[in-house]
């Protein structure tokens, strides 16, 4: 199959390329942030069954804001809950499957700080800004 995909991919123009690569990293994006829905759902439901936030109403959305390390722009591991009282409580979701994922979806994005990663946990929207 790669010689064949490599075939393909040589009769192409750069233009075309380019639109490719746009939409497999669209869809890989799209891949990584139903994985972190996911996660965030199991995450967030240990997180308050633990006490580890400010409600033990259910998380209804998290926030991540950015961070620089030496190789580039990443979603922070520590993010703003909200709970479904209104209540926020920050979270450290660092070392567990949310943290990978995070780093994953990073690396489909072209972040350069002060951008914000918003997470629904009702609709399973994902949505930067």
């Amino acid at each position: 199959m790669d010689a064949e995909l490599g075939r393909l991919l040589d009769s192409l123009t750069a233009a075309q390329l380019y639109d490719i690569e746009i939409a497999c990293v669209q869809r890989q994006s799209a891949h990584y942030g139903r994985q972190l829905v996911t996660a965030l759902r199991h995450r967030t439901r240990e997180v308050v069954a633990a006490r580890e936030t400010g409600s033990r109403w259910p998380v209804v959305g998290v926030v991540f804001g950015t961070c620089e390390w030496d190789n580039g722009w990443f979603w922070e591991t520590s993010g703003q809950v909200r709970h479904l009282d209104g209540t926020r409580s920050i979270v450290d979701l660092d070392f567990d499957e949310v943290s990978g994922l995070l780093a994953d979806l990073s690396g489909t994005e072209r972040l350069c700080g002060g951008e914000r990663l918003r997470v629904d946990l009702l609709t399973g929207d994902v949505t930067t800004s």
